[in-house]
């Protein structure tokens, strides 16, 4: 009996999110190639993010950088966790090709880089990451 209890409130708990970090609008889910981005920030670059892929022309990169909600971030992360496995050495700072479906939010957050640099970068709703 205490078993079912404890699989019942490990259940409970997994399935909460946090309402107030998803878009209140619901807002168009759009999908995107992207790249996801390893963390850089050992070797001055930025940490991990993604990079849509876009037909538009830009001089500011910030326009194709997003980072998850931290309520979707574990979508990112996980994958980030296959790649480090993968790699075998504890660590990953490749770049790999995705299709994301998402929600902006219309909101931003700090992205840090190197040498304590960081950036302003629109933070999206991610719905899936494959």
């Amino acid at each position: 009996m205490t078993r079912w209890i404890f699989v019942f409130l490990l259940t409970s708990l997994l399935s909460c999110t946090n309402k107030t970090t998803l878009n209140p609008e619901g807002g168009d889910v759009l999908e995107s190639s992207a790249t996801l981005r390893g963390d850089n920030l050992p070797v001055d670059g930025c940490n991990a993010h993604l990079w849509l892929m876009t037909d538009g022309t830009s001089s500011d990169s910030r326009t194709y950088i997003r980072l998850p909600t931290p309520a979707t971030r574990p979508l990112m992360d996980r994958l980030i966790q296959a790649e480090v496995a993968a790699s075998g050495n504890g660590y990953w700072m490749g770049s790999k090709d995705v299709t994301i479906r998402y929600r902006e939010t219309g909101q931003t957050t700090t992205l840090q880089c190197g040498w304590g640099a960081t950036q302003q970068v629109k933070t999206i709703e991610l719905l899936d990451i494959r």
